[in-house]
């Protein structure tokens, strides 16, 4: 009987802490039931660098640990530091022969030990333990927590749309056929088929409103002379997240499913925003289109503020960030060219671009895109710089945070093609005396609006400049800024031991993975307009026998904005510092991932070797 109270009394607190948190309770007591307890006074070696795996896996019960890196070496170098509801030799299941670590206790410490089968048995059994136990030894992206609805990523238009046909006719029917059709079968599309039963457009109620508001009266003249695109047509195995944005990029209402994903295959379904809609609650693409036809910065706030809580809703994972992000940015886009139309600049002969965060497509929390503006000419009158101001005054105004750390006065943002061009040239020639660390973000300048062919010269000048020894430069700056190397209670640990309140994630996790992936884009002949994910596969693809490392890196950035765009949200701030109790212990399990990935990629940057191989 008292055995017994012991076994519940373990597995209750086993059940505090991921991933035993996701084990059914009779798998987690009669693991409990086969645990044995240790003890170990401070100074004392639990387990040995190098030395074996032994046959028990530990769990803290109470006290500190610290990891200690001894191999090479008299200097032993820490690695971790680790307290109750941590694991103690879980390397194993990431292919690690033997310790990777020598642990030692820095106080009176309390383990549970428990015997590797029935750890196998009772708990690796559960996909979301086996996920946990994996981000130990590499950085995940795709760890998704119990209980969790299936997220936008992960479900499939196949499942959505229903079995029965939809509704088709050809080109030559009358727009009042079609539109009769539609009534009486309460559709919202109907698809148009040519002879051959090719997808030729795809009719919506909104394609119909164009039409009348145009002036166009004849409800005789055939459906197909008011289709003026092709259809957007994806495949039955596309994903809600990846069909939200094929629709925002064919500014379409509605989607032609067919079995191949082309026009030319047999229509399967046609999904339309009102069908999104209804899985999501909040309809993107309704934002999207409240965005273009804004009267005011008074409607554009409430819609970036809208646009902004519907990420936090879907933010549930790293997962999710590659298609939110890319959301996100298009929403910052809509609203900065409806601000330039408001303002009237839309027509004027200017490139206007978007740098740092927005350029890259990764800025979550809702901070002001920094606007930079490329014209034909340089303006002596001061006209063009009281207009960009004007535009950088609007966005405030559509709820946006400041971006306070600017490198350079709002005036500096707006410049003649052949001025940027020589800034350019200035930063890669002598990136030294002209202060091209001031400068970085401005590498990531991507074009909206106006003229882009004034962006396409300065991107051409910037390719023709760069150098090796320019990338050498940048990538000897990446090792200015490392990961902390753990957290510890509610502190962040720095790798020389100290204790940090404040999580800067910004400057620790974030700078380093943008710098680096700002490196290996201009390296692969991308100077501007990529995001660093997009960055990570020109590096894999300059560097394959080095995949392993950007593919880690990748998943770190995940990691890393997933966590500043849901902290940044819902606090309101950009995210980039935040206290380490906001996180979970599988948020920190992850991060800590992340900052060993990065901390192997700065080290890899920082060798020339892989230049000399380009």
């Amino acid at each position: 009987m008292e055995t017994a109270a012991i076994s519940y009394r373990v597995a209750d607190f086993l059940k505090r802490h991921p991933p035993f948190n996701a084990i059914d309770d009779a798998d987690l007591l009669e693991l409990a039931a086969r645990g044995r307890v240790r003890f170990y006074e401070p100074n004392q070696y639990i387990l040995w660098q190098g030395e074996p795996h032994r046959l028990q896996l530990f769990v803290i019960q109470q006290g500190t640990v610290s990891l200690w890196d001894e191999a090479g070496d008299d200097t032993a170098r820490l690695r971790d530091v680790r307290g109750a509801g941590d694991m103690l030799g879980i390397e194993r299941y990431n292919g690690a022969a033997s310790c990777l670590c020598s642990v030692r206790s820095e106080s009176d410490v309390v383990v549970y030990a428990f015997p590797e089968a029935d750890f196998d048995t009772c708990v690796m059994k559960y996909p979301s333990a086996a996920q946990y136990v994996a981000a130990e030894g590499r950085v995940t992206a795709d760890y998704q927590p119990t209980g969790e609805r299936r997220p936008p990523q992960r479900t499939f238009l196949h499942d959505l749309v229903g079995a029965h046909e939809p509704e088709t006719g050809p080109p030559e029917m009358s727009i009042r056929e079609a539109a009769r059709q539609m009534l009486a079968t309460s559709s919202d599309a109907l698809g148009v088929l040519d002879a051959a039963k090719s997808t030729c457009g795809v009719l919506t109620v909104d394609t119909l409103l164009q039409w009348l508001a145009h002036g166009e009266g004849d409800v005789h003249q055939s459906v197909g002379r008011i289709l003026t695109r092709p259809p957007a047509v994806v495949a039955p195995d596309t994903s809600v997240a990846d069909a939200v944005l094929t629709m925002e990029r064919a500014r379409v209402s509605a989607l032609a499913i067919t079995s191949s994903g082309t026009a030319e295959t047999r229509l399967q379904a046609i999904v339309t925003a009102a069908d999104l809609g209804r899985l999501f609650g909040e309809q993107p693409s309704a934002i999207l289109r409240g965005v273009r036809t804004a009267a005011s910065t008074v409607q554009l706030r409430a819609l970036n503020r809208r646009a902004r809580a519907f990420t936090l809703e879907y933010l549930n994972d790293a997962a999710a960030v590659d298609w939110l992000a890319r959301l996100a940015y298009a929403v910052d886009v809509a609203i900065v060219t409806r601000v330039l139309e408001l303002a009237r600049l839309e027509h004027d002969a200017i490139c206007w671009c978007v740098s740092g965060a927005a350029g890259r497509a990764e800025s979550l929390p809702a901070v002001a895109p920094q606007v930079v503006a490329i014209s034909h000419e340089a303006d002596e009158s001061g006209t063009a710089i009281a207009r960009f101001t004007r535009v950088v005054d609007l966005l405030l105004e559509c709820d946006y945070l400041p971006e306070l750390d600017k490198a350079y006065a709002p005036a500096f943002y707006i410049a003649s093609v052949d001025e940027w061009r020589a800034r350019y040239r200035g930063w890669i020639q002598d990136p030294v005396r002209q202060q091209m660390y001031k400068a970085r973000t401005l590498f990531d300048l991507r074009p909206i609006h106006g003229d882009r062919s004034l962006w396409t010269t300065v991107e051409s000048a910037i390719t023709a400049d760069v150098d090796r020894d320019f990338v050498h430069v940048l990538a000897n700056d990446c090792l200015a800024s490392l990961p902390p190397l753990t957290f510890y209670q509610d502190a962040v640990i720095d790798r020389v031991g100290e204790r940090h309140t404040t999580f800067e994630l910004g400057l620790s996790a974030l700078q380093p993975l943008v710098d680096v992936g700002r490196v290996f884009g201009i390296a692969g002949g991308h100077a501007l307009g990529r995001s660093t994910l997009e960055r990570f596969e020109i590096a894999r693809a300059l560097l394959p026998e080095d995949e392993a490392i950007f593919r880690e890196a990748a998943n770190a950035l995940k990691v890393v904005l997933w966590q500043q765009g849901r902290v940044g949200i819902a606090q309101g701030t950009p995210g980039a510092e935040l206290p380490p109790a906001l996180l979970s212990r599988h948020d920190r399990q992850l991060l800590k991932g992340g900052f060993r990935a990065i901390l192997r990629l700065i080290e890899f940057t920082g060798d020339r070797g892989w230049i000399d191989r380009l």
